[in-house]
This record gives C-alpha cells, sequence and structure tokens, in this order.
C-alpha cells in the first residue's frame, strides 16, 4: 500500500502545482512550459487511470477515482484557459475543451481582486459605485456564473469537470454574490438588505465552520486508521497464523514443539493486548470528538434555519429567491457533512468492535492449545476436517466468482429496495469490474514466489444505475458484490488455512463497504464466501434488527455469507433485498464430482485392506480438483469412514484405520 501512496503522489504532483496555481501565475509561464504542463498532465491522467487503478485496485473507490480524473481534467482545462484568455489557444488542446468551460475560467479569474476584500470593503465600493468591483458587480447577471445550474446542464460540457471549478472557486464566488446582493439594495431594495447581509455572514460562518470540521476530521482520523491497519492488524494476522502453526503441531501429535512455542506466543498475545487496549481508548476519544463536531454543526443548522424563516418576508421575489438559495444551499451541505460524521462515528464503533472480536478469538485459540498440551480435550484444535490447502482456496475462488458472474448476467430482474428492476441484455457490460488484494499478496510472498498459485480475496463488483442528464451521468442505486474471504496470511505462511472465518475477518470485509454506501448514498448487496466456513459467531452478526430490513451493520447494506465447503448460504430473511436476490450468491453445484470422487475413494482405498491412508495428492492423481477431493473427505468422515489429518509431508490425509 506504501508504494501505492507513493506511486499516487509522484503522479498527481504536477496536477497538484497546477491547481495551486491561477491563470495570471499561468499566463507568466511560456508558451513552451505550459504546453509541457499540458502534455504531462495528460500523461500522468492516462497513467493513472489505465495502470494506477490496476496495480493498485483497492486504492479508491469508484467514487474517488473519478473525482481524481476530473481533477487531472480541471488542471488542463487551467492550462487550455490560460492561452485561451489571451485568445491563441493551441490546436491540440482546442478539442479537448468547448468554450463554455474555457470561459467559465475567465469569467471566475476576473474577479479575483475579490478574495482580497473583506466583505465590508465590498459593500462600501459597491454602494460608492467605486471603480471596478462596483463595474464587475453590474456586469455579474451577463456572466455564466450568475446561472451555474445552465451551464452544468449544457449537454457539451463536462459536468465533473465544472463541478471542481465551481468548488475551486466557492468563496470567491459568494463574494461576488455578496457584491451584486449589495449592487440590488442601491436599487430600492433598502429594507430588506440587512436580513440579506445577515444570510450572507451565516453562510461565511457556516463555510468556516465547515472547513475546519472537515480538517480535524481528516488530520485525526487518516493517522488513526492507518496505524490500525499498519500495527494492530497486521500484528493480529500474524499472531493467528504462529497459533495457526501450533495448531497444527498440535494435531500431528507434537505437544513438544506447541510446549516451546506457547510461551513466546503468549507473551506477544500480551503486549498485543496492550496496544490493543491503546487503540481502543484512542477510538473512543475519536468518537467523542467526532460526535461534538456534529453538535457545532447542528447550531450552524439551527441559525441558517431561522434566518431562511425571515428572508421569506423580503419584498421582492428575486432577492427573496436569491438568498433563499443561498441559505439553502449552505443547509443542504452542512446536512451532508452532519451525514458523513454520523457515518464516521458508526464506523469508529465498527473498528473498536473489531477489535474487541480479534482480541477474542486469540484469547480463546490460545486457551484451545493450552488445553490440549495438557491433557484436555480440545475439539477446536483438530484442523484436519477444515484445513483448506492453498491450490483448493484458489480453486474455490475461481469457480465461486465464475459461477458469480453467470448468475449476475443471467439474472432477468434485480430487486432493489425500492422496486424490482428489470435487466435487459448486455446491461453489465460497462458495469462491472474485478478487484482483488494482489498488492497486498505480494507483500506477503516472498519475491521468487509466484502469486498465480494463491487465492487473491477477489471479488466481482456490479453496479444498477439511475441514469440522469439523458444518459450522460450515472449515478448507482444498487451495487451487487461477491467476495472471497480467505486468510492470506496464513496461506502465504502455511499453505494452508484450517480456522472458520470469524467475526473479525467479517468486520474487516463489512466495515468499508459500509462506509463506502452510507458515505457514496447508494445501498450494497455483499456476498462474503468462506472457502473455510464460517465460525458460529460470525453467522449470528448476519441477523437484521426485525421486519425493516438492513442487516445489523447498516440500513444501507444487505448481507449474505456463503459457505463453500458446504454450499450454504445465511442471511437475515426479514431483509428483502437479500432474501429476493439469494440466489445470485448460491455456488457451483459440485454434488455430481463430489459423489463420483467419494466412490473412487472407496473402490480404491477405503475397500482394500491394506491401504491405512490416503492422501489428497493420490486422489488427485485419478483428476479430481483438491476441493473437489475435499469435499469427498469431508462425506467419509462425516461416515464415520476416517477421519482426515493435516501432515507436513504429506498436506491433507484421511486416516481409514
Amino acid at each position: 500500500m506504501s508504494n501505492c501512496k507513493d506511486r499516487f503522489r509522484d503522479l498527481t504532483h504536477t496536477k497538484n502545482r497546477v491547481l495551486n496555481e491561477d491563470l495570471s501565475a499561468l499566463q507568466r509561464q511560456s508558451d513552451r512550459a505550459r504546453i509541457e504542463r499540458y502534455n504531462e498532465l495528460k500523461a500522468d491522467e492516462e497513467t493513472f487511470v489505465f495502470e494506477f487503478t490496476a496495480e493498485c485496485p483497492d486504492f479508491f473507490t469508484g467514487a474517488e477515482e473519478d473525482r481524481v480524473r476530473s481533477e487531472f481534467r480541471l488542471a488542463r482545462l487551467l492550462v487550455a484557459a490560460s492561452f485561451y484568455a489571451d485568445g491563441d489557444l493551441p490546436a491540440a488542446m482546442a478539442g479537448d475543451f468547448v468554450d463554455a468551460e474555457l470561459q467559465a475560467v475567465v469569467d471566475f479569474d476576473r474577479y479575483k481582486q475579490f478574495d482580497a476584500l473583506s466583505e465590508d470593503q465590498i459593500a462600501t465600493r459597491v454602494r460608492r459605485m467605486d471603480g471596478e468591483v462596483y463595474e464587475l458587480v453590474t456586469e455579474y447577471t451577463a456572466t455564466q456564473l450568475d446561472d451555474l445550474d445552465d451551464l452544468l446542464d449544457d449537454p457539451d460540457v463536462q459536468r465533473d469537470v465544472m463541478e471542481r471549478l465551481i468548488e475551486r472557486y466557492e468563496e470567491r464566488r459568494e463574494k461576488i454574490r455578496e457584491g451584486f446582493f449589495v449592487y440590488v439594495e442601491n436599487q430600492g431594495l433598502v429594507h430588506t438588505v440587512e436580513t440579506i447581509e445577515e444570510a450572507i455572514r451565516a453562510v461565511g460562518a457556516a463555510e468556516a465552520e465547515r472547513e475546519r470540521v472537515q480538517t480535524e476530521l481528516e488530520s485525526g482520523l487518516d493517522d488513526l486508521y492507518e496505524r490500525l491497519e499498519g500495527e494492530v492488524r497486521a500484528e493480529f494476522r500474524d499472531l493467528e497464523t504462529e497459533l495457526l502453526e501450533l495448531a497444527v503441531s498440535a494435531d500431528a501429535g507434537d505437544d513438544d514443539a506447541v510446549r516451546s512455542g506457547l510461551p513466546t506466543v503468549a507473551s506477544r498475545i500480551e503486549g498485543y493486548a496492550d496496544r490493543r487496549g491503546a487503540a481502543t481508548a484512542e477510538l473512543s476519544a475519536q468518537i467523542e470528538a467526532v460526535e461534538g463536531m456534529q453538535t457545532d454543526l447542528q447550531a450552524q443548522v439551527s441559525t441558517l434555519e431561522s434566518l431562511r424563516e425571515e428572508t421569506t418576508s423580503a419584498a421582492r421575489e428575486a432577492v427573496r429567491e436569491e438568498t433563499s438559495d443561498l441559505l439553502d444551499d449552505e443547509l443542504s451541505a452542512l446536512h451532508e457533512q452532519h451525514e458523513r460524521l454520523e457515518a464516521e462515528v458508526r464506523r469508529l464503533e465498527r473498528e473498536r468492535e473489531q477489535l474487541a472480536a480479534a482480541t477474542e478469538r486469540l484469547d480463546e485459540k490460545q486457551a484451545d492449545l493450552e488445553a490440549a498440551v495438557g491433557g484436555a480435550d480440545s475439539p477446536d484444535v483438530d484442523t484436519g476436517g477444515d484445513v483448506v490447502t492453498t491450490p483448493m482456496a484458489r480453486l474455490f475462488e475461481m469457480d465461486y466468482l465464475g459461477r458469480f458472474d453467470i448468475s449476475m448476467h443471467e439474472a432477468e430482474t434485480i430487486h432493489t429496495p425500492e422496486e424490482s428492476r428489470p435487466i435487459p441484455d448486455g446491461y453489465w457490460e460497462d458495469r462491472s469490474e474485478r478487484r482483488s488484494d494482489h498488492a497486498r499478496l505480494l507483500d506477503l510472498l516472498p519475491e521468487d514466489e509466484t502469486p498465480e498459485r494463491y487465492p487473491h480475496n477477489r471479488c466481482a463488483r456490479y453496479e444498477l444505475t439511475d441514469e440522469r442528464y439523458l444518459g450522460l451521468s450515472r449515478d448507482p442505486e444498487l451495487v451487487v458484490e461477491a467476495r472471497v474471504v480467505n486468510n492470506l496470511d496464513a496461506h502465504a505462511r502455511t499453505g494452508f488455512d484450517a480456522a472458520p472465518a470469524d467475526v473479525d475477518r467479517l468486520l474487516d470485509a463489512v466495515n468499508p463497504v459500509v462506509y463506502e454506501a452510507e458515505r457514496e448514498g447508494y445501498h450494497y448487496l455483499l456476498g462474503l464466501a468462506s472457502p473455510t466456513g464460517w465460525s458460529e459467531r460470525a453467522r449470528r452478526q448476519v441477523g437484521g434488527e426485525g421486519e425493516e430490513g438492513g442487516s445489523r451493520f447498516s440500513r444501507k447494506v444487505s448481507l449474505c455469507l456463503i459457505d463453500l465447503q458446504t454450499g450454504e448460504l445465511y442471511y437475515d430473511e426479514h431483509d428483502p433485498v437479500i432474501a429476493d436476490n439469494a440466489a445470485l450468491f448460491e455456488p457451483p453445484v459440485a454434488s455430481e464430482r463430489v459423489a463420483a470422487c467419494t466412490a473412487h475413494v472407496r473402490e480404491t482405498y477405503v475397500d482394500d485392506v491394506t491401504a491405512d491412508s490416503v492422501t489428497l495428492d493420490e486422489v488427485r492423481e485419478a483428476g479430481f480438483d483438491p476441493h473437489v477431493v475435499k469435499g469427498a473427505f469431508n462425506e467419509l468422515a462425516a461416515a464415520g469412514v476416517g477421519e482426515q489429518f493435516y501432515l507436513d509431508e504429506f498436506g491433507l490425509t484421511l486416516d481409514l484405520d
């Protein structure tokens, strides 16, 4: 992930430098320098779109990728506008932007002197009809800035670029509008001015409060989340793998190896518990801080709502509507940020819950091992029946996602929270993508190891969209995603996994999804498939909160757990979104292949009185895939024919004695 951060920083260096300049600063550069910057931006954008997103698929969400792309285009627009303002746009740039986009940059730049003026200074100059400030205000309605909605609705305009441009100059635009209000006052609306000016000041205060909250939020949380992932969770995964290795030793009867290894692991678990306690305390403090930010924003909302009621008595409709629109825009922004803060609170609470679940799991595994070497029965340490080797996990992953893709393309209807949507042929062609943990797997493997031999925690994502602006814009309405959840650390270190996925792994997958769904506002239908199955605790987590639907994690998320060994699905039947779409997540049916493999093992080994055991590799030589052999071993063990073990030198073995 650090390589991705460095790569992204390098890719966006030129973009950020250009976005930090105004039009005049760009115009002072030579033509050659500006053309070179433009070409660099174009090359960096192409690298980001076609290479970076493929090499670092999980670094950004789809919405974040779109925003970065629009920032690249905005930077190119600024460079192009620096030529356009001089009436000398190079031919190579002429086809990239239309006149309306270029003129918008020029219009905004004409008002740059407003940045250095206070509200009182602008009002004074307008009232005195003083110089260029007054002239610019009187010309305001003749520019595109007076009606940005019309500009955004222009089919020839790149809407996302214009939205970034408006964000860039939002403060300047508000000062321009403020000056226009004062101009209107001098035309005979004196009795409305006090309300209008008060509204403008209140909006300015609210904007400042939003910016403060956003700055504090980002500075406080980014570092915390990075440390949680880089320190606490990384150590948990390492400890989990060490305990798994000791469990294999216990399963093979090597109690001495377990006794010698347990004290070291126990000491590390104690240290992990201390760090987890500190992280939990920090999460709790951040929750209180974010809740305090929510209170501050709510105070701003109350102020603006009171002012909005006062503006309804303004004498002239034009001024009344202008002021109300100004207040409504800021109220909308405040409500959106309040919702984002609420999402952050829930995210922090889930992170805290995940830490608690991880610690509980380590303590249980440690206790099981101590009981095993102490002579007590501890069935949880028996890894043979649950073991899934790396080749098996990879095949489970490929088979399942292949089946899911078929289900999605064959689906005639998808059920959303609001309706049943018919799916026409070819609908998913440009609305689906594949992602994986490839980058993280590479970090876990030695340099000479081949990653293609391993599962990648792949996922298939499909977006059901709501068409807007005559089909030129698509907003996701429902995301349908199937993801395979493997313990990559265990596969990279031991070549197998033997533990059903537990609550910590469930929360690790669900928490980012909940955050994305609540932040972006669409519904998320998520299927999590585990080759080793799911623990009872994890299965209990999918229970909903009544008949209104939605998982216990969020009303925006519908969740299904899939056991790839048994084919069972676990979900909340009260949630209509998952209940009506559950068939999409059914794993491929391999019953005939498993039955044939079971018959082969019986005839070749079980019925042979000289055979006392059979390994997975021996049965594979007969042409059966590893995960099919595993299914056959499961059936035979359940029938009392044998017992499964994992031996380092032989791999998965069915003992027939």
